[in-house]
């Protein structure tokens, strides 16, 4: 725990440093909140407005003709994507009957390799029986 107290004290010191220098040196009184009243305060000229309203009506009047572009698009994207779910699909039930017909394949061959290790036991356990009788 002590080792740690000269480490926290470093790191207070640095951020008060970073805070210090941070601070324009010309501006320690300025206030955030006066330059945003200052800036609202500023009225702009009635040829600014007009040109604002005039370019927001050609942007209203663009966005209402891209509507039916964007639908056609939309709709397009939606196709393709129903294509790209029916490919993943198809290709899911392929590997999935392949993951099946491996497994299958493993069961059988476990299968006749336990058979085949039961009849050789029953063969060496056999001869053994009849090595003793002899």
């Amino acid at each position: 725990m002590s080792r740690f107290v000269p480490s926290l004290i470093l790191v207070f010191g640095l951020m008060a440093a970073g805070a210090a220098s941070a601070r324009p040196s010309g501006q320690e009184g300025v206030d955030a909140g006066v330059v945003v009243t200052q800036q609202a305060q500023v009225q702009t000229p009635p040829s600014a407005r007009e040109a604002i309203e005039k370019s927001k009506e050609s942007a209203a009047e663009r966005a209402r003709a891209i509507g039916p572009e964007l639908k056609a698009l939309r709709d397009e994207m939606a196709a393709q994507v129903g294509e790209v779910r029916k490919l993943i699909d198809k290709r899911v039930d392929e590997a999935e009957a392949k993951a099946r017909s491996y497994a299958l394949m493993a069961a059988g061959g476990l299968f006749v390799l336990m058979v085949l290790a039961s009849v050789l036991g029953g063969v060496i356990v056999a001869l053994l029986f009849r090595r003793n009788r002899a």
